[in-house]
């Protein structure tokens, strides 16, 4: 019987050419193929700027400022554009209300829970859908059939610490554009959200 060699047997080379070769091919195949998805939302939004940060641009039209005050639980209760009101308590408080039913559904259990959600969850896009009117027409209001300085014009958010960011939301998809015939009517395309204040 021949006797194997040690020297021979311990010794394995693994060629690793075929390996990286798939390796790149998969990487390329990827790279080439790959679709970016359009970014959510196409907003022009400028955050606050830092206290080491140059000063701002010049801009000859005055922003227009909407206030939006928050209840320590988030729930928006006052929304205003300069020293008006843009919703009276009825939208508010069907907000609110609409608020309290989904808490209430989603803490809930039975058969109907998900039907209950449901339901409280058009009251709210119906009362959110009733926001967003309020805004637009007060927008309107503002520039009359002159839509042209709109795109000019600065909207600076100064939101309660704390507010929910739906209702944020809302605000700027009220203001940077309408709805009109399916067709989208640009309103005013740069927002920016106010300096936050210091606690006291």
């Amino acid at each position: 019987m021949a006797k194997r060699d040690s020297k021979l047997a311990g010794k394995i080379d693994i060629n690793m050419t075929p390996m990286i070769d798939v390796v790149f091919q998969l990487l390329t195949f990827f790279m080439l193929t790959i679709k970016t998805v359009v970014e959510e939302g196409d907003f022009n939004i400028r955050m606050p700027l830092g206290a080491s940060a140059g000063a701002a641009e010049d801009n000859p039209i005055p922003p227009i400022i909407v206030k939006m005050t928050a209840s320590p639980e988030g729930r928006l209760t006052g929304v205003a554009m300069g020293q008006k009101k843009v919703v009276g308590d009825d939208v508010l408080g069907e907000l609110a209300s609409a608020d309290a039913m989904l808490q209430a559904a989603a803490a809930g259990t039975g058969s109907d829970k998900a039907k209950r959600i449901a339901a409280a969850k058009r009251a709210r896009e119906t009362a959110a859908k009733q926001l967003e009117q309020a805004i637009q027409a007060r927008i309107l209001e503002t520039f009359g059939n002159d839509l042209s300085q709109a795109e000019l014009t600065e909207l600076e958010l100064d939101c309660d610490p704390g507010l929910e960011y739906a209702h944020v939301i809302s605000a700027i998809n009220a203001a940077s554009g309408i709805s009109e015939g399916g067709q989208i009517v640009p309103l005013i395309q740069k927002i920016k959200f106010s300096p936050p204040k210091k606690q006291k």
